[in-house]
């Protein structure tokens, strides 16, 4: 009786069937050990594409700093009308001291904006001059050089050429 393997409820299997259920159940294990690996590939695959818990809370944080900004934004563009409603009545009965005032208050500030930029630039192009002239070479004075030295040449070329002709008219004369 070495060809009965085991007994089960009272019956008695043959190795061939305990053979075809092994290979059913190995079958099976392989599935589920394939299912397995291709889960984990897919979990690997989304903590590689998931952002990091610092991403998430930037994002938040950006997401609040929007919101807030947007609210106080609102805020202060129903402050600004609701200050022109009420103060438009008073500007129209001041209106005629008002907008000479204005006028005077902003050429005033205009006059020394633009005294102010004259006198920057005058000290940046005195200084630009007094750095070129003692040998610091400031920015832009390999162009000022180059056009000093084209000019040069152009006008010794045009000297060579009035000598030539002044030569070839001499013996014609």
């Amino acid at each position: 009786m070495e060809f009965l393997v085991g007994v089960e409820k009272g019956t008695r299997r043959s190795p061939r069937a305990d053979t075809q259920k092994r290979e059913k159940l190995l079958a099976e294990m392989e599935q589920a050990r394939q299912t397995r690996e291709q889960a984990e590939g897919i979990f690997e695959k989304l903590r590689k594409r998931s952002p990091a818990s610092s991403q998430i809370v930037g994002f938040f944080a950006l997401i609040t700093t929007i919101g807030v900004a947007f609210v106080l934004g609102g805020l202060a563009i129903a402050g600004i009308v609701i200050t022109l409603l009420l103060l438009t009545p008073v500007f129209l009965f001041f209106s005629p001291i008002l907008v000479p005032a204005g006028i005077i208050l902003f050429l005033c500030v205009a006059g020394v904006l633009t005294a102010g930029g004259v006198g920057v630039t005058f000290l940046s192009v005195a200084t630009w001059i007094y750095n070129y002239f003692k040998g610091r070479h400031p920015p832009g004075a390999e162009q000022i050089d180059l056009a000093r030295r084209r000019a040069m040449e152009a006008a010794e070329a045009a000297r060579q050429k009035a000598r030539e002709l002044g030569k070839a008219a001499a013996p014609g004369a």
